[in-house]
């Protein structure tokens, strides 16, 4: 569980944040393993769902399988995660907003996400990810 400091509390976001996004680019770059991968779908709750930037929703089971045909789909892609902010905390679950950056060489697309982290000690990194929501910036 996140400790309770404001800034620590950020620090701890932030890395789980970036660690996630960094198995999911290395996956979709041709860069990352079958391990990486069930690491990244280990960290998500069983009934997580996404938004994407195109308004579609995208269940669990489906993002599994988008996410295992899509490896090295997008070979070069960099992931970076800016501007993190807690916008509510409580001892089971963080609703956080970041801004996601993916990059292929000079192709760049910023998005605003909302994402509902939940506390879960057996998470691969004390957090399950239920929920996210990407807006096109």
């Amino acid at each position: 569980m996140p400790s309770t400091t404001p800034a620590t509390v950020i620090s701890e976001i932030t890395s789980e944040i970036t660690t996630h996004h960094r198995i999911l680019a290395e996956w979709l770059s041709g860069t990352g393993d079958a391990g990486a991968l069930e690491l990244f779908l280990a960290a998500h709750t069983d009934d997580f769902s996404l938004v994407t930037v195109d308004g579609e929703v995208v269940q669990g089971e489906a993002l599994s399988d988008g996410l295992i045909a899509g490896q090295g789909t997008c070979p070069g892609l960099r992931i970076t995660i800016h501007d993190v902010v807690v916008v509510f905390s409580s001892a089971d679950a963080i609703l956080v907003r970041f801004t996601e950056r993916h990059q292929v060489d000079d192709d760049i697309d910023d998005r605003v996400v909302s994402a509902l982290l939940r506390v879960d000690d057996t998470a691969p990194r004390g957090l399950r990810w239920q929920h996210v929501h990407e807006t096109a910036r």
